[in-house]
């Protein structure tokens, strides 16, 4: 069996029993240190919200907390029992003091319905015939009664109560994680050994947001997203009036070249080329192109070039493939190429497609007796002759972030908004490498280094094991495909290789061949592995062009099975 690059893919979670109030001392955390870098720019709103909290106790703080993170808004508060909280109806008499929970006054039938079994409900319905009915069914028999939810309440001697204040819980998440993914289990999983992360600068300065449109531009961003989750049920007029909702990019006070807005501009980017898209489902053209038009990020220029083919506005569509022949993205570059004599025949021109350089293609016949999977197929028949392993996008990925490893966590303004993050915010933009020229260059006499002395890398490697990164949660591949890599693989190849990864990181992190093999009479050489009935995909494609392109050895092994 050949050597696969898989041992230690990521750390080994500890059981570690949490404190009781682990949950209170990490809303704090984000809390005090939301207010520390961002209390210039918080609403009066959110102001207080900090204010009134720190007037709680610390059973109403942690009651607080845990209906926060229950579904809600309403609670009845019988069912409120936590052990380490140990005067419950004193912390709700807190929390109703300083009113982030409210006693509503007036409570719908359907917002109430779900707090209460079906038998309580029937307390109210003396029809033996109600008693039959699934749950869901009584809501129309308790429509016709007169303030059913009130009745219920006394009956059973109830008291409900209903979070208040809670968006300016979110806008305080949003401002430690600068994102609407992530929250308060962030904590456990590094607490409980699930992932490490590196330790960056979080000073006030380099903070993300620097004005307040940028926040309120977030939020709102995020409000619409959760709308957007089912785009397939809209019509063209929904569609359009969405994208009516979605925040102007531009920002006041000549904000356009401050950190954050690229943030916001990205990410409402790719709303307005979801919401193209499904125009183009719709067959609504002019209205899907007038979209893509607002729009800079990939697939943009494509989608365009695309519609106006299908308008035949071929001089239109012929012009912008033009430009896209100087994209920075290889993928656009590819695609100017492939569709560029479709557009000069629709002129009625003569045109000839360019051919790609020829690749190293060879078929090889597995027997019943072979892996079934066939990548580790195939490295099995190539280790009789040296050494064979399955790394697909792994190694190349893992080295690249050992080598600009001070690049990646690099003191940017705006790289990082809290101690969860794999990696900077602006990592797959266009002017990450920019931003950190010194460290590149750090980086790049490191790997020089390295190929000098490979026990070094092999002991950074060890000291990295089980940190998260932008390619992976803290997965290093084996001590000896690494050393293997940094003496068989040249320092031009290594160069070239990440040179183009630096390019574009989001695009070119795919599509890296599967198997690296070392023979035993020296030198290495990448193998894609391709089953039967499998084809190259577009990344790989464009990976495979450009080893041919720079000479770096590689093969593509189509198997078939005897």
């Amino acid at each position: 069996m050949p050597p696969i690059a898989s041992a230690q893919s990521q750390p080994v979670a500890r059981t570690v029993l949490p404190d009781p109030l682990y949950y209170l001392a990490n809303f704090q955390r984000v809390i005090q240190r939301v207010y520390e870098r961002y209390d210039d720019l918080l609403s009066t709103e959110e102001r207080d919200f900090y204010r009134r909290l720190q007037l709680l106790s610390g059973d109403a703080q942690a009651l607080y907390v845990r209906l926060l993170t229950r579904k809600g808004p309403l609670f009845r508060t019988s069912k409120l029992r936590y052990q380490e909280i140990s005067d419950q109806s004193q912390a709700v008499a807190d929390l109703v003091a300083q009113q982030l929970v409210i006693q509503p006054s007036e409570i719908n039938l359907l917002d109430a319905f779900p707090l209460f079994t079906k038998q309580e409900w029937l307390g109210l319905l003396p029809d033996a015939a109600a008693q039959r009915l699934a749950k869901a069914a009584l809501v129309p028999l308790l429509q016709s009664l007169t303030d059913p939810v009130q009745t219920t309440i006394e009956q059973q001697g109830e008291t409900l109560i209903q979070l208040n204040s809670s968006e300016h819980f979110a806008t305080f998440c949003l401002l430690y994680f600068s994102n609407g993914r992530q929250d308060l289990t962030e904590f456990v999983l590094r607490d409980i050994g699930v992932y490490r992360y590196e330790n960056y600068s979080l000073a006030r300065a380099t903070r993300v947001f620097t004005h307040r449109e940028q926040i309120d531009k977030m939020l709102a961003y995020y409000r619409l997203r959760d709308v957007l989750d089912d785009l397939a049920s809209l019509s063209r007029e929904e569609i359009l009036a969405l994208n009516t909702q979605l925040p102007a990019i531009a920002c006041s006070q000549q904000q356009d070249k401050c950190r954050g807005n690229t943030l916001v501009q990205r990410r409402i980017e790719r709303l307005r080329l979801r919401l193209a898209r499904q125009l183009e489902r719709l067959e609504a053209w002019q209205d899907a192109l007038a979209l893509y038009t607002q729009c800079q990020q990939q697939p943009s220029c494509e989608r365009q070039v695309r519609i106006l083919h299908r308008l035949a506005q071929y001089q239109a569509a012929f012009k912008l493939c033009q430009q896209m022949f100087d994209s920075p993205s290889e993928a656009e570059q590819t695609f100017a190429r492939q569709f560029h004599p479709k557009l000069l025949k629709a002129l009625g021109q003569a045109a000839t497609k360019p051919a790609p350089p020829a690749l190293n293609e060879v078929q090889l016949f597995l027997t019943a007796g072979d892996s079934p999977n066939v990548e580790l197929a195939v490295a099995q028949s190539l280790s009789v002759s040296g050494d064979c392993f399955y790394v697909e996008n792994t190694l190349f990925l893992s080295m690249f972030c050992l080598v600009f490893w001070e690049a990646i966590f690099a003191d940017v303004p705006g790289a990082f908004s809290n101690e969860f993050q794999t990696g900077p915010h602006d990592f797959y933009e266009e002017d990450f490498a920019s931003h950190r020229s010194q460290h590149l260059e750090s980086g790049w006499r490191k790997l020089e280094h390295w190929q000098r002395t490979p026990d070094d890398l092999i002991q950074v490697a060890e000291q990295k094991h089980g940190i998260a990164t932008p390619f992976h949660m803290g997965f290093m591949p084996a001590p000896e495909l690494l050393k293997l890599a940094i003496t068989r693989i040249s320092l031009r190849h290594w160069q070239i290789i990440f040179e183009r990864l630096l390019r574009d990181l989001k695009e070119n992190r795919n599509g890296l061949p599967d198997l690296i093999y070392f023979p035993n009479t020296g030198g290495y050489e990448l193998v894609e592995v391709k089953g039967p009935g499998d084809r190259l995909q577009k990344n790989q494609l464009r990976w495979l062009h450009y080893f041919a392109e720079h000479q770096i050895p590689c093969q593509v092994a189509y198997v078939q099975r005897q």
